[in-house]
């Protein structure tokens, strides 16, 4: 080991020989080296920081072919084969050079971070190996197929393999329908799960008029009334739809500012607006009516989704934006709702905040989740990642690696869809036992989830009998299809208390001042 320590070490005084005397240049006349500064090629050098460009080798093969060839893996270290050229590239400097990159290639980002994070092996009872496969199981979520509960899906549930599950359109056709699937994927669970769905109005929500729910206006709607009153109302009737059925955990609000129609958070009216005092205020109102239903409300997408054009959903997602705009803009919504102690669940990004950490999308950040929200912001709450299986993560790494980094990362839950529970816990178990994974972040993890499944009763056995609440609350199918039909109203008029009813007025705010 010390002699390949040794031949790497010359390998890589020579490269950076080559790399100062022997500039790469391609056609259009731009030399991909002029920028690298000296000090910062000698420091990434120092710490092994070898940051070389996979797509830059492939640009520069493509415009001058013969002159750089492609990147290969050699143990620890990487090198150019080609026309005796090689370059040293600190991350920030590719980057630079051709932002599309958004970040390291999977496999560079595995090798520095096993390299950064020493790993101890652990020795595992059966007993020890069951409770550890028990404490993964509850920070998995998953979607579930149609509208009753499969073979597969019934043995995961019941081995205790899975901690929560999330309905799309596909699992919901009446509201009697969906509350009895609730109910039968409660029963095969040894642990009560947490029941999730996207009921944020607009465009964004499984439960429609069509299936026998009242309509939910667009947040965007909303936020142009500029009515604590209506956000309140809203918050309400979302939290009774979803405990009419027995779900438990809206993954909602967004409190996005909206940025423009180039967002696609902007696109599909899901922004309560643009001014983050105001998303503020709505947003906390929201939030105290899915409470009062006794129903988790999730704040997303931290730390915003409107500071990029691209769609993480499409592909990778680079905001450039520094951490004091975040700070003073697009973190105001979530710090008084922090401040409020309103906030029990945070649902992340998929963009990579280069001011915050170039290398990783926030869902998979340890900077963006551990210093940031956790630390600056105070937060304590609950985790949860956008599904991992969006383009933006599963194109740019392994299953296995970026559920091991989203859980180093400081992420308590793991949304990923389609059936990928089992690889989930099989790899998340390895990574453990192996040591790439520390037993104490999913002990923290699994401490949070238990401790907000206590707090909002979700534990407690009679939680899985899911009684139907009136039509005043629901609406009926008919008048849902007319209202479907015929012009949409405004918000005021989908949000009228039901006659002989008195919501709670809204608590006045504390609202805190963005940095």
């Amino acid at each position: 080991m010390g002699l390949m320590n040794k031949g790497l070490a010359i390998f890589f005084t020579s490269l950076l020989a080559i790399v100062f005397t022997s500039p790469l240049s391609l056609p259009n006349g731009q030399n991909l080296l002029a920028n690298l500064e000296f000090d910062q090629a000698k420091n990434a050098f120092n710490r092994q920081d070898y940051y070389l460009a996979e797509r830059l080798s492939g640009l520069a093969h493509q415009n001058s072919p013969g002159a750089a060839g492609p990147w290969l893996l050699s143990g620890n270290c990487f090198y150019l084969q080609g026309q005796d050229q090689a370059a040293l590239f600190d991350y920030s400097m590719a980057l630079s050079l051709d932002p599309s990159i958004g970040h390291l290639p999977p496999f560079v980002e595995r090798l520095r971070h096993e390299a950064a994070c020493p790993q101890t092996p652990l020795s595992l009872t059966g007993r020890q190996l069951a409770s550890l496969r028990r404490k993964i199981g509850q920070m998995i979520m998953v979607s579930v197929p149609g509208t009753r509960l499969s073979g597969q899906k019934k043995a995961l549930l019941n081995a205790g393999w899975i901690g929560g599950v999330i309905l799309f359109d596909q699992n919901v056709r009446t509201k009697q329908q969906v509350a009895g699937y609730i109910r039968q994927l409660q029963l095969n669970s040894p642990t009560p799960l947490f029941v999730a769905v996207d009921q944020e109005g607009g465009s964004v929500r499984r439960f429609k008029e069509s299936e026998g729910f009242r309509r939910l206006p667009s947040l965007a709607a909303l936020g142009r009334t500029r009515n604590p009153k209506l956000a309140y109302r809203f918050g309400l009737l979302s939290g009774k739809q979803l405990k009419a059925v027995g779900a438990n955990l809206n993954l909602a609000p967004v409190v996005d500012i909206d940025r423009g129609p180039d967002s696609i958070i902007s696109r599909y009216h899901r922004s309560l607006g643009s001014d983050p005092q105001l998303v503020s205020n709505m947003a906390l109102q929201i939030v105290r009516g899915m409470r009062a239903q006794n129903i988790i409300a999730t704040a997303k997408h931290f730390p915003a989704e409107t500071e990029a054009a691209a769609n993480p959903h499409e592909g990778m997602a680079v905001a450039d934006v520094s951490l004091g705009r975040l700070e003073s803009f697009d973190l105001v919504p979530y710090r008084n709702l922090i401040q409020n102690h309103l906030l029990d669940a945070v649902m992340l990004s998929h963009v990579v905040y280069k001011s915050v950490d170039p290398f990783y999308p926030a869902s998979l950040s340890p900077e963006m989740i551990q210093k940031v929200l956790r630390g600056d912001l105070g937060y304590q709450g609950l985790v949860i990642s956008d599904d991992l299986r969006m383009d933006a993560i599963k194109e740019r790494y392994p299953l296995d690696v970026s559920v091991a980094q989203a859980v180093n990362a400081g992420v308590d839950v793991l949304l990923v869809t389609d059936n990928y529970e089992r690889r989930v816990m099989d790899s998340l178990v390895k990574a453990v036992v192996s040591g790439k994974v520390p037993a104490r972040a999913i002990d923290e993890a699994y401490g949070r989830i238990m401790a907000i499944k206590k707090k909002y009763g979700i534990l407690a056995l009679s939680n899985r009998s899911v009684p139907l609440s009136s039509k005043s609350v629901m609406g009926s199918a008919s008048n849902g299809l007319k209202a479907r039909q015929g012009p949409v109203p405004n918000p005021e008029t989908l949000l009228a208390k039901p006659q002989g009813t008195k919501p709670a007025s809204p608590k006045p705010l504390q609202l805190a001042r963005g940095k």
